[in-house]
Formats: C-alpha cells, structure tokens, sequence
C-alpha cells in the first residue's frame, strides 16, 4: 500500500481508529491495541505527533486530533461511476 500524505499504513489505521471511536482523544494505551497489519504500538502515533496531525499532553499520555488531522479525516472518497440509462440521455 502506498502512503496517502506521506504516513504509513500503521499512521492512517490510528487515525482511522480515531474516527471509529468519534472521538478527539485517545490515551496511549488505547493507541497501542489497535490491531495493524503489520507493526503498530505507540510508534506510529509518535509520528502522527511529529507531523502535526496528533498533539500529546506532557506526560504523552492522551493524543488528540489536530485540524489537520480532521481535515484528513473528513475527506470520505467514493468510488467513481459511469452515469447510465436516463441520466445519460438527459
């Protein structure tokens, strides 16, 4: 799979999880159960903080979506389609 943003797999399933969850903050406990592929833990939510898509409390303890983050977040792609039948014709 090819990163979308320049995160990784492990970066977007915790920003998906996130979503799954409707809510802005998870503990880093919560962060390392997520299921991935392959890898996980607290790495990826380590590097969704340096890229500015997560903010921590002092102790990294709680993460918690930024703007940009939502902003990823909010985008829902739809598979494309072809317009048939009466559409078409109109």
């Amino acid at each position: 799979m090819l990163p979308i943003k320049g995160m990784t797999p492990q970066e977007i399933r915790v920003l998906q999880e996130f979503r799954r969850l409707t809510t802005d903050t998870l503990s880093i406990h919560a962060i390392k159960q997520i299921r991935h592929p392959v890898g996980g833990g607290e790495a990826p939510a380590f590097a969704l903080l340096e890229k500015g898509f997560l903010t921590a409390d002092g102790a990294r303890e709680n993460f918690t979506l930024t703007e940009k983050a939502k902003e990823f977040l909010s985008y829902d792609p739809l598979p494309g389609y072809e317009k048939g039948g009466a559409d078409a014709e109109a």
